[in-house]
Parts: structure tokens; C-alpha cells; sequence
């Protein structure tokens, strides 16, 4: 069994495309929602086997932070990764549970393509790799987070130094919802976070690099948000131009 995580910011729209992706998948799949901080917190979600965790400090672009701690709650070996505007697909979601887990140094990344039929390629964002490694290697650097950009490019690059294997399934593809607006009153001023990432990696290619404290903010489990649903629920209506397309491979 696997655990996948979103995190989530601001973007309730979003919940009814993954609640109806995992209605319509049932192989066995723990799901965990991070809310990293919304100025409205996720008051129920109505799937029996998703739990849901909220940073408490709205932190500046703290998807290191976020990302952590969805590895943190998991419970089981393998753990997916993905952000909320990327939607598993029951296609993907059966493709992802086909996939050999013998191995704890393979990481695997998946395709993205735009809900307009574009193709985003792939991402370490989205990713399925072991537990036990991802706290070996350090996890993510939340000395990124307040900034924007260079903690998932500095994470990758981790994975190398660590000896990881990075395969690339470009047969998995997610789907991909841009431009949901839910962080753009946020700067995106990279320069400060390029520094740090230079700077962070000349220690890792000296050897001299190792990660800092993690979850550096207060968190909590979200009490009585999943209701059992003895039933599946009524078909949720979705706009046209978001509905589930057929996923090709190639």
C-alpha cells in the first residue's frame, strides 16, 4: 500500500476533481490532504480514508515545510507526492500501484499534462519514493521556505548525491490545473532563494552539506473532517473544460 499526499493552499476548487479521481480508483490507497495554512481551513471532506493535517502559521511559499510533513504522517513504506492543481487520474493512480517497490533507491516522476491538452513534462514534485530514504537523504530544506523558488531543484539534486535513481514514467500522466491564483498575492522574488541554493550547493558537492531542523512550525491533525460515506456520492458536476480525458501514453 502506498499513502498520497496533496498540499493544499486556498484551492477549494480542487478538492471535488481528486474526490472524484479517488471514488472512481479502489485499489487500496491511504490519501492525506496537507493545508498549508489557508486563511480557510478544509471544514469536512467526505471520503472515509483521507486524513487531513494543517500547518497553523500561514507561512510564506512553505511547500518544503509542507511537503515534510505529508512524509511525516504517512504510514506506510512508499509515499506519493503531488500538488493539489495536479490531479491523479484513476488511470495514473492504477499505472502508480503496477509499479516494482523492491527497490528503496528508485524515485519515481510522473508526466503532467495542462487540462488544454499542453504538455508540462515532468516534475520531482511529483514523485513516489521510499519513506525511510526520504528522511535518510534529509527531506526537504525549509530554509527555503518564506521565499520563492530552488527547494524542489535543490531536493533533486540531494537525490543524486544520495545515489537515488530518478526514472521518469512518461507513461503516468497527471492531470494538470495551472493558474488556480491561490498564491499569486505572493511575491516571487527568486533572488534571495538562488543565493541560498548556491550556497547550498557548494557544501553538498564538498560533502559538507546536511539539512536543518524539520517542520519548524506548529501543526495538528484535523479532528472529525472525513464523514464515512456508506455510498459513493452523487456525480459532482465539473465544468467541461476540467472533466477527466482519456490519458494516452507515448
Amino acid at each position: 500500500m502506498i499513502t498520497l499526499f496533496h498540499t493544499y493552499y486556498n484551492q477549494r476548487h480542487m478538492l471535488p476533481l481528486h474526490l472524484h479521481a479517488w471514488w472512481l480508483h479502489r485499489r487500496p490507497i491511504k490519501y492525506v490532504l496537507v493545508d498549508d495554512g489557508s486563511q480557510r481551513a478544509i471544514d469536512w471532506f467526505p471520503f472515509p480514508s483521507c486524513s487531513i493535517y494543517r500547518v497553523q502559521e500561514d507561512i510564506p511559499w512553505n511547500m518544503a515545510g509542507a511537503r515534510n510533513l505529508g512524509f511525516h504522517v504517512a504510514q506506510t513504506p512508499w509515499v506519493l507526492m503531488a500538488d493539489i492543481d495536479h490531479v491523479m487520474t484513476p488511470e495514473a493512480l492504477e499505472r502508480v500501484t503496477r509499479l516494482d517497490l523492491t527497490d528503496p533507491n528508485v524515485v519515481y516522476s510522473f508526466s503532467r499534462r495542462r487540462i488544454d491538452g499542453v504538455y508540462g513534462g515532468e516534475a520531482i514534485i511529483n514523485a513516489l519514493l521510499n519513506r525511510q530514504r526520504f528522511f535518510e537523504i534529509g527531506g526537504f530544506d525549509e530554509d527555503f521556505s518564506g521565499h520563492y523558488g530552488s527547494e524542489e531543484t535543490f531536493f533533486e539534486h540531494c537525490l543524486k548525491q544520495h545515489g537515488l535513481r530518478h526514472v521518469r514514467c512518461q507513461d503516468i500522466v497527471l492531470e494538470w490545473h495551472p493558474f488556480s491564483g491561490a498564491t499569486s498575492r505572493l511575491r516571487r522574488d527568486r533572488q534571495f532563494n538562488r543565493e541560498l541554493f548556491n550556497k547550498k550547493m557548494g557544501l553538498l558537492h564538498q560533502g559538507q552539506y546536511k539539512n536543518g531542523r524539520l517542520l519548524r512550525f506548529s501543526w495538528s491533525r484535523c479532528e472529525g473532517t472525513t464523514r464515512p460515506a456508506a455510498t459513493r456520492p452523487a456525480p459532482i458536476q465539473i465544468p467541461i473544460s476540467s472533466r477527466f480525458r482519456s490519458v494516452r501514453t507515448f
